[in-house]
């Protein structure tokens, strides 16, 4: 993955990441998801929604994408919104998480749901293209 954006602006660059149909969040390594949460005014949840989660304004979903290949492509903020921490809170959980046990990001349906994906055994290489 050539970077993690948010805001409008590249948090993160060159990022080692898998692309996983059966992954529903995106998760990456704690370091560098806190990175992304603190550029995008995120709070860390760990101990109240759960390790590794981050939580958000529920009216102001950050603007979030990831790049590969040289193009951005947006996590749409209906995806990127997990939903309220609880009835009646103003906080939302981010669908990046960290984990301490990931040397790398797992890009999952968080950010698949956005885009058409192509899997090319034969060259073992992964494309992306903007939904129509």
């Amino acid at each position: 993955m050539d970077a993690v954006n948010g805001g409008g602006q590249s948090v993160l660059s060159n990022v080692d990441s898998i692309v996983d149909t059966g992954t529903t969040l995106v998760v990456g390594d704690t370091e560098s998801v806190a990175q992304l949460y603190e550029a995008i005014g995120g709070q860390d949840a760990s101990n109240t929604v759960g390790e590794g989660y981050y939580t958000f304004p529920c009216n102001d979903v950050p603007s979030v994408s990831l790049t590969f290949g040289g193009k951005s492509f947006p996590i749409s903020s209906s995806t990127f919104n997990l939903g309220q921490v609880s009835s009646g809170s103003s906080d939302c959980v981010g669908g990046i998480v960290g984990s301490s046990g990931e040397s790398f990001w797992i890009v999952g349906d968080v950010f698949l749901a956005n885009v058409y994906t192509v899997f090319d055994l034969a060259k073992n290489r992964v494309g992306f293209a903007d939904l129509a």
